[in-house]
């Protein structure tokens, strides 16, 4: 159209009302006020009298503008508002579900369990406890030839479009991502939690959608039937962040799991311990500060892994042991894994007070924040020096609310750690026997570990999960 009015193939614009053209007040005078007129075209509104041949007709035309301009605001809060309410309640509103489900035919807002995509599911979280690697579930997969999330839906739903689907998905059902298996790993959705609301608008005017931070998230429990229980959830969430790595013994060409990878911490500085690997192939597990600052910052800390591995597993047979002799007492286990409150209570302490101490620090930096533009109007600071101090302050704010978010979620896991209760009977019936320790064995029983070596003496603090 614009095209036609610039080579004079018309000299009238008519619509039934201004907002019929644009509600947008920045289209209204590029085009209405500003184009229109250079390329002599006459713009008429019908319903509401607009009328660029008369002068005195612009402010009206601008006044509308804004008017239709503020109602599409109101009208995308509004959306917006109904959106997060129906998220709040637990209503899905996702155009497809979540691989493992399917919409409810009865009602499109709930999820119910689909048998075959959640048998997958169950797979993918079984070979992770059991200490296989993204990678290797994601071969496993492909070996197995059973579809990816994007191919699944096609072959079940023919309206389902996805730009990476280039193929005939009846026929060939795609490679595997790790990113799918570490999504499928990480979402709650699996334990009957509705998680929405991650992203949102720019701006209504604007199709561009900018990341919500995860506190803002909202997440609403039991609003489904779950695939994965509670336990085994909360498991593979501890594993993904010790990040197990697999090994490989370069003698006999073996690869395998390093199960006590993230668990292991030196007792004097508190930092992580890693995997050496010594000239005979035999494997130990050193304390990194005194290997990177040559002995300045912390002394000698090591153990041999087969010596770690056995001390860990004769402690394990030996709690499964004594609870077995009295299968309907589990005071044995529970005072030994109480060893720990104590610790996790004091974290929890130090870890809230720190909080408090932030949320202090934030409510003064945006009361100084304040301050400065008083300042500034009163003319005690020049712009320069204003715009100086301004940035300092956003800047030091910014950081102290990612630590406060970071915190938030320590303080949580401290508490779900603290409160949490596991089916001891179930999990000693489970592992009453075994042979080798496993990393799911182990992330049953062990949250983490402590290394203390002095001379030829070997103090090893196991820290027990609750």
């Amino acid at each position: 159209m614009i095209r036609d009015a610039k080579n004079g193939c018309f000299n009238t614009v008519i619509c039934k009302s201004q907002s019929r053209f644009t509600r947008d007040m920045e289209l209204v005078e590029k085009y209405i006020h500003g184009l229109f007129p250079i390329i002599g075209i006459r713009f008429i509104g019908v319903v509401d009298n607009v009328d660029t041949s008369i002068k005195g007709n612009k402010k009206a035309r601008q006044i509308n503008g804004l008017i239709n301009e503020w109602y599409c605001e109101d009208l995308s809060e509004n959306i917006k508002s109904v959106f997060k309410s129906k998220m709040e309640q637990g209503q899905f509103l996702g155009s497809f579900a979540p691989y493992g489900y399917e919409k409810d035919p009865k009602d499109k807002h709930r999820l119910i369990v689909d048998a075959e995509a959640a048998e997958v599911v169950k797979k993918i979280f079984k070979w992770y406890i059991d200490g296989m690697g993204s990678q290797k579930i994601r071969n496993k997969l492909y070996e197995e030839n059973i579809p990816t999330p994007s191919a699944y839906k096609r072959l079940k739903t023919p309206n389902f479009f996805h730009p990476s689907l280039k193929y005939d998905y009846s026929v060939v059902y795609g490679m595997w991502a790790k990113s799918s298996v570490k999504r499928i790993l990480s979402n709650e959705v699996y334990i009957g939690t509705i998680v929405q609301g991650k992203e949102r608008k720019a701006s209504y005017k604007s199709k561009k959608m900018i990341t919500v931070p995860p506190q803002e998230w909202i997440a609403v429990p039991n609003c489904h039937q779950p695939i994965i229980s509670k336990e085994e959830f909360e498991l593979v969430q501890k594993m993904l962040k010790e990040n197990k790595y697999e090994t490989t013994n370069k003698a006999i060409g073996q690869k395998n799991i390093f199960i006590f990878s993230g668990k292991v911490y030196c007792k004097h500085c508190g930092n992580k311990m890693f995997r050496v690997v010594g000239r005979n192939q035999q494997v130990y597990l050193y304390c990194q500060v005194f290997s990177r600052s040559k002995g300045k910052d912390c002394r000698h800390n090591s153990i041999r892994y087969d010596e770690l591995t056995k001390i860990v597993k004769d402690k394990i047979l030996d709690i499964i042991e004594e609870c077995l002799k009295q299968p309907d007492n589990v005071d044995y286990l529970t005072k030994i894994l109480d060893e720990t409150n104590e610790d996790t209570e004091n974290i929890l302490k130090c870890k809230s007070r720190e909080a408090e101490a932030l949320a202090e620090k934030l409510d003064s930096l945006k009361k100084a924040t304040v301050m400065l533009y008083v300042d500034k109007t009163a003319g005690k600071l020049t712009d320069e020096e204003y715009i100086f101090l301004k940035e300092s302050l956003m800047e030091e704010i910014e950081v102290k609310k990612k630590r406060s978010a970071l915190l938030n979620i320590e303080i949580l896991d401290n508490e779900n750690k603290r409160s949490g209760k596991k089916n001891i009977q179930s999990i000693i019936k489970k592992y009453c026997v075994f042979e080798k320790l496993s990393a799911q064995i182990l992330n049953h029983f062990v949250d983490y570990i402590e290394i203390d070596t002095l001379d030829d003496t070997k103090e090893v603090t196991i820290h027990w999960n609750v």
